[in-house]
């Protein structure tokens, strides 16, 4: 035969083969990319990798061939949206097996090896999963709910999936963007825990909005270091990583000494990362005890990323700080939560116009307003704070289970009530004062930010976290309250801490009780359990 025949006839195979993979997949936007990549017939083009783990490289090719095995795996049919439960690693399976999900039609429920045995049976049965994908390593973790649960959930083990040879190429599964896809739990700090629901069309506005507002490109290459079962570590950094056609480099969990291992030794291909404020506190402290020539080599690696972002809570402005000092990078905040996705963004393309304590402006769709205590709009009013309302094409489907809950969540103009109060100044930046149930102190007369005081406290050379809540008091309604840890060594009363805070704050907002601890309570994402801190004092 001809030989250039039959290298086009190898061509043509293996063009028919990546073709082959889009097979059989649904008709949603989050593939797109990656049918782009697996169908081109530049093999550089089509190898590019999607995801990098411990295990290796694995191309577009690979997460779409695994996602039809997976898809096989749960019936090749359309589950309509039901909750089909996963438990995985951070790994290039957690994302197989999340779009093997979305093939199916099913709506993922991203359960964390983190989770206690109740909080996953809860979310299970809540949720009402009928399916259960679970990694082999994990299955200990969900083996007494297992027993607990019979035969009404059907287990489904990853290495099973992944040794499937080939799946049946199908024709597409038409699936209405509408139709449920991601249910995730809050965490419960007021109640149990919410399933809060997301579509195809919430998600996809979600990544569009960041996409327009962070520049993503399919040269970008995320270090994602996240936990993949809340808004943060699943969207707003992996799907919109693959979205892009981007490549996403996954830890199997944060360490501070191996992302600064990466950063500084590995290639200088990373581009954005993404962490909270936790996270930057911990890098932070790491590189400050490196040898100098150390500290250098980190910072000239750090200063060539595009983006690093904060989010999921409060950043200490003296975090922003201290960050920007040590690496040259400007910190971009953002504010979010799971029911609305991101909402407000600081300014990517320009570094300068990022202000510590500021969450920016709205991104691209997204609509936010403050209505004060009277339900008047306030967000013309600069500096006057207010309950911050959200509308747009990403704000969520429902609470699962709870249409009356859900329906007391929105005004009677179809507004997100967020629970969280805010400002905004005369340029449109959006800060926040807190949540309404816990971080805002009436304290005298005064409504008072707890995140504002923390931030001042964070400023003080021997207090190394801080947490501030209102206490019951006949005299002021509420009293502030601060619970602190000291650096090493250091001592701190509040005889002394009070002269320290008159140079800093109105004299209503000083600590009126303090008490030092060895750790603050917090939850999976960093964010500070306050109704914890409040036993501190008693309350």
């Amino acid at each position: 035969m001809n030989t250039s025949l039959l290298a086009t006839s190898c061509v043509r195979a293996v063009q028919g083969a990546r073709r082959g993979v889009c097979r059989g997949l649904a008709n949603l936007a989050m593939f797109s990319a990656a049918k782009k990549h697996a169908q081109s017939p530049d093999p550089v083009v089509a190898a590019k990798s999607a995801i990098v783990d411990e295990a290796g490289s694995h191309s577009y090719v690979d997460l779409l061939r695994d996602a039809r095995k997976v898809r096989a795996a749960l019936g090749n049919r359309d589950h309509r949206g039901a909750s089909i439960g996963m438990l995985m690693p951070n790994s290039y399976e957690y994302a197989a097996v999340q779009w093997g999900i979305w093939a199916a039609g099913g709506a993922v429920l991203p359960l964390s090896p983190m989770h206690p045995e109740r909080e996953l049976e809860y979310f299970i049965t809540d949720s009402e999963a009928r399916f259960l994908i679970c990694h082999p390593t994990l299955l200990a973790n969900v083996q007494p709910v297992l027993s607990k649960l019979g035969s009404s959930l059907q287990v489904i083990m990853s290495d099973s999936i992944m040794e499937i040879t080939s799946a049946d190429s199908t024709d597409d599964v038409v699936i209405d963007e509408n139709q449920s896809a991601l249910l995730i739990y809050t965490s419960g700090t007021t109640g149990k825990p919410k399933g809060v629901v997301h579509t195809h069309a919430t998600i996809a506005a979600q990544v569009r909005a960041l996409h327009t507002a962070w520049g993503w490109t399919s040269s970008d290459r995320l270090l994602h270091v996240l936990p993949l079962h809340h808004i943060h570590g699943i969207v707003v950094a992996l799907c919109s990583a693959l979205w892009a056609g981007a490549t996403a480099e996954i830890a199997a969990k944060f360490d501070r000494s191996r992302v600064w291992s990466r950063i500084i030794d590995g290639p200088q291909d990373i581009s954005i990362f993404m962490g909270v404020p936790a996270m930057y506190s911990r890098l932070l402290g790491a590189l400050g005890d490196m040898p100098l020539e150390r500290q250098h080599a980190a910072r000239a690696a750090m200063s060539r990323l595009r983006l690093t972002v904060s989010g999921s809570a409060a950043l200490p402005a003296s975090v922003f700080k201290q960050w920007h000092q040590a690496t040259g990078q400007v910190m971009l905040e953002r504010y979010g939560m799971s029911e609305i996705g991101m909402a407000l963004s600081n300014d990517a393309a320009h570094p300068a116009a990022r202000r510590a304590g500021s969450v920016g402006k709205p991104l691209p769709s997204v609509q936010v307003r403050l209505a004060d205590a009277d339900g008047a709009d306030v967000t013309d009013v600069p500096g006057a704070s207010g309950m911050i309302q959200v509308k747009g094409p990403s704000v969520f489907k429902e609470y699962y289970g709870l249409l009356e809950k859900t329906a007391k969540e929105f005004t009677s103009d179809g507004w997100f009530i967020t629970g969280d109060i805010g400002t905004r100044d005369e340029e449109g930046m959006y800060r926040i004062m807190g949540r309404e149930s816990v971080d805002i102190i009436k304290s005298g007369g005064f409504k008072l930010s707890a995140l504002e005081i923390e931030r001042e406290l964070l400023d003080h050379p021997s207090i190394v976290d801080a947490a501030v809540v209102g206490i019951p008091s006949e005299e002021w309604g509420e009293a502030v309250a601060a619970a602190v840890i000291l650096r090493a060594g250091t001592l701190l009363a509040l005889d002394d801490l009070k002269p320290w805070c008159h140079k800093r704050m109105a004299r209503y907002k000083i600590p009126k009780q303090l008490h030092v601890v060895d750790g603050l309570p917090r939850n999976l994402m960093g964010k500070l359990d306050k109704s914890a801190v409040k036993a501190f004092f008693g309350n």
